[in-house]
């Protein structure tokens, strides 16, 4: 975020014009440097080239102040977690998918998830079209209370770009969008602790037999039946022999 000034003006003589002494001037140096601003705070970077982050309440001359955030601000941050919140739940299902059977349905709807993740996280850029990116957020710096809050007459304008933060919010939308549609396209993987699945014949594969799964006491009992079915031949044999 960048605060522009008039013709004229430095950043010393708004800070004097404001009534900033010298115990706070370092407060309105890093409310008219450029800076970065999140949903928290903002970030300055000091000499040399140490960023620190403040909150967005400061003291001013008149006692600490706190800025009011518009519905856009608000909606924005709240966006932005909701969109950690999908993303993150469908990251882990495919996390979990190597340990637990999930059925291609299951996995078709998990685009769902990244498909919200992606909107949820796109609409979090609507913090640049919110009141932190206009001259009046700043009125409450500047303005003593009492008195209606204006915009310095030194102040003429501020700009918000691209930044860190923003440009992974960007990066994280293209993201979530292709596993949206990566997702559906993927073929369910064998859990690892399994030694494997072959579909039943006549069905579908989502509905696999996995191999290796007859409980300890059928196997007991089917080696036993195995056992008397050959003892059984043998007599057979014996009796046919002696005859």
């Amino acid at each position: 975020r960048t605060v522009k000034l008039a013709d004229g003006i430095s950043i010393d003589d708004a800070c004097t014009d404001a009534g900033y002494t010298d115990a706070l001037d370092p407060v309105c140096q890093s409310l008219l440097t450029k800076h970065a601003v999140g949903f928290e705070g903002f970030e300055v970077t000091i000499p040399v080239d140490t960023p620190v982050c403040f909150a967005y309440t400061q003291p001013t001359p008149w006692g600490f102040q706190t800025p009011s955030f518009d519905t856009k601000f608000n909606s924005a941050k709240a966006l932005s977690i909701t969109g950690i919140v999908f993303g993150g739940a469908g990251w882990f299902s495919l996390m979990f998918a190597g340990c637990c059977k999930l059925d291609q349905a299951k996995i078709k709807g998990l685009a769902c998830y990244f498909f919200l993740a992606t909107l949820f996280q796109g609409l979090s850029l609507l913090m640049f079209r919110s009141d932190v990116c206009s001259p009046g957020f700043f009125s409450v710096y500047f303005t003593p209370p009492g008195e209606a809050a204006t915009t310095p007459a030194w102040m003429v304008g501020v700009e918000c770009g691209l930044d860190k933060g923003s440009k992974l919010a960007i990066s994280a939308t293209v993201l979530w969008f292709v596993a949206s549609n990566i997702v559906p396209c993927v073929l369910v993987p064998d859990p690892l602790w399994r030694g494997g699945y072959q579909p039943t014949p006549g069905t579908q594969p989502e509905t696999p037999v996995f191999v290796g799964s007859v409980d300890a006491e059928d196997a007991a009992a089917t080696e036993g039946d195995a056992g008397e079915g050959g003892a059984g031949e043998a007599e057979g044999g014996d009796e046919k022999e002696t005859a």
